[in-house]
């Protein structure tokens, strides 16, 4: 359990020693101060002269000042080497999350892995730094205390942390359900995370199905079981803290009553029972502060553990690395896929349904045009995605140049392949800055000619700001023919050797994306493309056709080849002309 916490913090167990130094100066100064008031009383007792008494209160004084710099140096080497862990872990999870490929997000909730970067984070940094810095100082008050007041009346101290024990037992056995429920808070609010990132995505259909009073229900019925979830944290919180301070005041109350007949007795003088309680005194806010350690460490065990589950998680193919400052050579060579059978379930088992794709093989040449083909459903989108390790491809099925592509880096891989996909995707940035995504460094004539393919440079005009244009959030200031074209030149700007474009035209009009196929044909180069479209009659000019059927490949020709033989693409085709003309009314 510990494990993951040391290995965090291990890069800083220098600035913590630090911090434990200054924690053990600090309570040396803090713990001389009764020890000074005891000797005062002490000497007035004897009719000590008032300058005596002044060097006194001066010394202690001095004392106070001394330790208040002291401690302020204990709080910036531990809260300071917390701010870095914290610092260290968020950059780790956010690399993680970057590694992780479509089937880790199929099956996580982003608001949940959200909460767990934002909220379990800041509850790690608690435990990282109060955390640690009160279970230190807590420890030393604790073992220096016991030793000056045994060293004053051994008796009476073993009389009053006689309820220690039991009282350790409590708090172990509150902790574990602290533990709970600190965990069933973190989960809930994970939930509210998610609804609210959810909505906000989704804000368009809430208000287009007016559904805006239901999603506020809905949202409030989380809101109200986390407040039920942290007033049920709170209460055992509360227990804890008055179990801690009944305790404390019954020791107090052992030490009046039993350390008064001690004085009384002569047994030990009225000047060491002031420093006995005064020293008794300082175990106050530990002991009290007991509580909130415990609670802290229980929430951060759990922050630790909901953390640990993304940084565990791995690719289903970890891909080969690539040395660090070695170019990365792009790759060119023929398309060669064998007896390739995948379902989204992971496991290979259609019986949990059927195959997406199954006992597919296809070979396709260097430079070739190839159009993939067929219903909704059919595995064209999931073919290409695999060809892109969008997911992950079974060993053995797909090799690019000869190679498997689960053995090739990652890194090269995409470098090789521009992958335009069905749903365009920009981020809240100017056009520019998305058009250059993938070559940040890319010139402006090297946009121009991606935005001449993409016949986007005519709409620039129509932008307030041209390229600068800030798109807003997923690009909604743009309408779905710009989007699709801005990602299209996203992918033309790296000029890679295999472009996929996954009916990633379809809300551009016949006439443009006839014509961005037909510019993409004489800008061939040894570029292989494989283009997916609904729109039936772009595809005469492409090489070869692969119609796809319930996961299966079920016919390959030209387009005249095709619509010779009468099967499923002739009758696609004659589909596709009848709606258009239906269109065309």
């Amino acid at each position: 359990m510990l494990r993951p916490f040391l290995e965090f913090a291990r890069p800083y167990r220098g600035a913590y020693a630090l911090g434990l130094v200054h924690l053990v100066l600090t309570n040396a100064l803090s713990l001389a101060i009764p020890w000074l008031l005891g000797d005062a009383i002490r000497a007035m007792e004897r009719g000590a002269e008032p300058e005596l008494l002044a060097k006194y209160a001066g010394a202690m004084l001095l004392l106070a000042l001394v330790q208040a710099w002291v401690r302020t140096l204990s709080r910036l080497r531990i809260l300071g080497a917390s701010r870095q862990i914290v610092y260290d872990m968020r950059n780790r999870f956010f690399a993680q999350l970057q590694r992780l490929d479509a089937r880790f997000y199929d099956s996580q909730r982003t608001g949940d892995i959200m909460s767990r970067g934002v909220n379990d984070l800041q509850l790690l940094q608690s435990f990282y730094g109060p955390g640690v810095m009160n279970l230190l100082n807590t420890a030393i008050v604790y073992l220096a205390v016991l030793v000056l007041l045994l060293r004053i009346d051994a008796p009476l101290t073993f009389l009053a942390v006689s309820l220690f024990p039991l009282l350790y037992l409590a708090v172990n056995r509150l902790s574990k359900r602290v533990y709970a429920r600190s965990l069933a808070v973190q989960e809930q609010l994970a939930l509210i995370s998610n609804r609210a990132q959810e909505n906000l995505s989704g804000i368009q259909q809430v208000k287009i199905f007016a559904q805006e009073e239901r999603e506020i229900r809905a949202f409030a019925e989380l809101c109200a079981e986390f407040r039920l979830r942290n007033l049920s944290l709170a209460r055992i919180r509360g227990a804890m803290v008055s179990l801690i301070g009944l305790a404390s005041g019954l020791g107090t109350i052992v030490v009046l009553a039993v350390g008064g007949s001690h004085v009384i007795q002569g047994r030990i003088g009225f000047g060491d029972f002031v420093a006995y309680n005064a020293y008794l005194a300082l175990l106050a806010w530990p002991t009290v502060a007991l509580g909130w350690i415990v609670n802290v460490f229980q929430r951060g065990a759990g922050a630790m553990e909901r953390l640990q589950e993304i940084l565990r998680a791995a690719p289903a193919v970890p891909s080969p690395d690539v040395a660090p400052g070695a170019e990365i050579e792009p790759l060119d060579g023929d398309i060669e896929i064998r007896g390739l059978s995948f379902t989204y379930s992971g496991d290979g088992d259609p019986g949990r349904g059927r195959y997406s794709l199954e006992n597919v093989s296809l070979s396709i040449p260097r430079g070739s045009r190839v159009a993939l083909v067929g219903a909704v459903g059919s595995g064209k989108s999931t073919l290409v995605n695999l060809l892109a390790r969008v997911y992950p491809a079974p060993a053995g099925t797909i090799f690019l140049g000869g190679v498997d592509i689960n053995e090739l880096p990652v890194e090269r891989l995409r470098r090789s392949i521009g992958y335009v996909p069905q749903e365009a995707f920009l981020f809240s940035r100017s056009l520019r800055d998305n058009i250059a995504l993938g070559n940040p460094g890319a010139s402006d004539e090297e946009i121009s000619r991606a935005l001449g393919l993409s016949h986007l440079e005519g709409d620039l005009d129509l932008l307030p700001e041209g390229l600068a244009t800030v798109v807003g959030e997923r690009g909604f200031t743009l309408s779905g023919g710009q989007r699709q074209r801005a990602t299209l030149a996203r992918a033309a700007l790296r000029a890679p050797r295999i472009l996929i474009l996954d009916d990633s035209l379809s809300s551009v009009d016949a006439d443009t994306e006839k014509a961005i196929l037909e510019e993409l044909a004489r800008q061939r180069e040894g570029r292989t493309l494989l283009l997916i479209s609904h729109r039936l009659s772009t595809l005469a000019g492409v090489d070869r056709i692969v119609v796809l059927e319930r996961g299966r490949i079920v016919e390959d020709g030209t387009h005249a080849e095709l619509l010779a033989r009468g099967g499923l693409y002739a009758r696609l085709f004659r589909r596709h002309l009848l709606e258009e003309r239906l269109d065309a009314r």
